[in-house]
């Protein structure tokens, strides 16, 4: 049977359409199928011909591949968070923990791809639930982290913690921060956080924010935990901020749970690199 490959890209990325013409003349002669997203740049540059419908799109893919940094990579994973097709991340951001690809290594490894020649492996989501007036009113699911934030107001958050129904902690600071651990290397990092290697499946961590005792600290939690934080604060239009790109409106005395998904992403794994040759070579280690 034919297969079929969706590629995704940043919508407005008019630089990544030598890559994307690329990839098609590539996958063409290796007798696939290709769907692009209905974005106006595929419009625009006359890839008509290859626009699927939404549910095609994320539905028929044997393969998916991302173009772009980390950002694009998420937003894919979540477009394809029911199916778990196998996602070929290809690099064209900054530092790209995700997108281990570069743009010239596709000719020769996209055909092994396309064969199931690669190793893959597996991250999981996890998920953050609204809770308002003692009612979920929503929820949405995260690879990399979910962040509690006082958005544009300078007063600090004060929270409750309970993990699994039990009292934690009370703590009182800028926000705080549940980081998977494929997002440790990302705001969970710069907050202070530890680096968690992602073949650790059965954990994930929460670090706070500029937190106004010295005490508080980044903490590792079984991945079975229900994390519950209540806002004590009474303020209007905090924030819920999921993966950088996704938002929830938060008040005073509303909950968030963050729990484990069932849902995991499959990611195309680079043969020459391994988790910890990306490491060093974003983090500029040993230079």
């Amino acid at each position: 049977m034919k297969k079929i490959v969706s590629i995704n890209f940043r919508p407005g990325d008019e630089s990544s359409l030598e890559t994307i013409h690329n990839l098609i003349s590539l996958i063409e002669e290796h007798d696939a199928g290709i769907m692009l997203p209905d974005y106006d740049l595929a419009r625009q540059h006359g890839l008509y011909n290859y626009i699927a419908p939404q549910d095609d799109f994320t539905q028929k893919a044997d393969l998916v591949i991302a173009i772009g940094g980390d950002g694009t990579f998420l937003r894919t994973a979540r477009m394809f968070l029911e199916t778990g097709q196998p996602i070929f991340g290809i690099n064209r951001g900054t530092l790209g923990f995700l997108t281990e690809f570069n743009p010239g290594e596709c000719e020769h490894f996209l055909p092994l791809a396309l064969n199931n020649k690669l190793e893959t492996g597996y991250r999981s989501f996890f998920e953050a639930v609204h809770i308002h007036e003692g009612k979920e009113s929503g929820s949405l699911f995260f690879l990399n982290d979910a962040v509690l934030s006082k958005g544009s107001f300078s007063r600090a958050i004060s929270l409750r913690l309970e993990i699994n129904g039990r009292f934690l902690n009370h703590y009182s600071g800028d926000g705080l921060i549940i980081s998977t651990p494929t997002g440790s290397t990302a705001y969970s990092l710069s907050a202070g956080g530890p680096i968690i290697s992602p073949q650790i499946s059965n954990a994930y961590l929460f670090t706070p924010v500029c937190p106004h005792a010295l005490s508080i600290r980044p903490m590792l939690i079984p991945a079975e935990s229900v994390l519950k934080a209540r806002v004590e604060t009474e303020l209007k239009n905090l924030l819920l901020t999921i993966d950088g790109q996704q938002a929830i409106h938060i008040e005073g005395n509303d909950e968030v749970l963050f729990r484990l998904s069932k849902y995991r992403v499959t990611l195309v794994h680079h043969p020459e690199k391994s988790y910890y040759d990306i490491l060093r070579e974003k983090l500029s280690w040993g230079q």
